[in-house]
């Protein structure tokens, strides 16, 4: 019965993208539901401006409503420098700050389980700071803030795939920031 088993994800995907308001998101929710989560990514951060960028970040599935684990981290990264690669187990959803993974980050208790856990990193944005590290002010949005992204398997990467994250400032931007994407493809067999 391999094929009801797709003709139900096919049915449910319809139905969340006809609740969300149209077909324009059926191709990316069924992708998001039907890709092989095997492995992990990589995750680069480049802070291309003055400050101080201040954020958490992580992997998680917002369709388990159990809800399930989410794997946050934290940094604190220096005006005008490259993040280490770091690796994450591969979920369904990737986001640095916003309102849902900040909410499942406190549901599951990921935040207590943080090493040195950073309270002023600990937001739906990511902070930009001018005020030294050794300072109250040095995770602080002193600067200003870029709104939280989120990118989700299957429709902007799979498992395997290297997520560059860059924070640019734009006076255009709410909070003066933002964070441009882009994804190093690292095709798993059979993709």
């Amino acid at each position: 019965m391999t094929t009801g088993k797709w003709v139900g994800v096919a049915g449910l995907a319809f139905g969340l993208a006809a609740g969300f308001g149209g077909l324009g998101c059926t191709k990316t929710l069924l992708l998001n539901l039907t890709k092989e989560r095997t492995g992990n990514i990589t995750v680069v951060f480049v802070n291309d401006t003055p400050y101080t960028a201040s954020f958490s970040y992580g992997t998680w599935d917002a369709w388990d409503k159990t809800p399930g684990t989410v794997n946050m981290q934290q940094l604190r990264l220096a005006a005008r420098t490259t993040s280490d690669a770091g690796t994450l187990p591969c979920a369904r959803n990737m986001s640095i700050g916003t309102p849902e993974f900040i909410a499942r980050a406190i549901a599951t208790k990921a935040d207590e389980s943080v090493t040195d856990f950073d309270p002023d990193a600990f937001t739906e944005v990511v902070n930009f700071s001018s005020g030294d590290e050794g300072t109250g002010t040095g995770g602080l949005a002193t600067e200003g803030t870029a709104a939280g992204i989120e990118k989700l398997l299957g429709a902007h990467y799979s498992c395997a795939d290297q997520l560059i994250f860059t924070f640019v400032q734009d006076p255009d931007a709410p909070g003066g920031f933002r964070i441009d994407f882009e994804v190093i493809l690292d095709k798993l067999p059979n993709e």
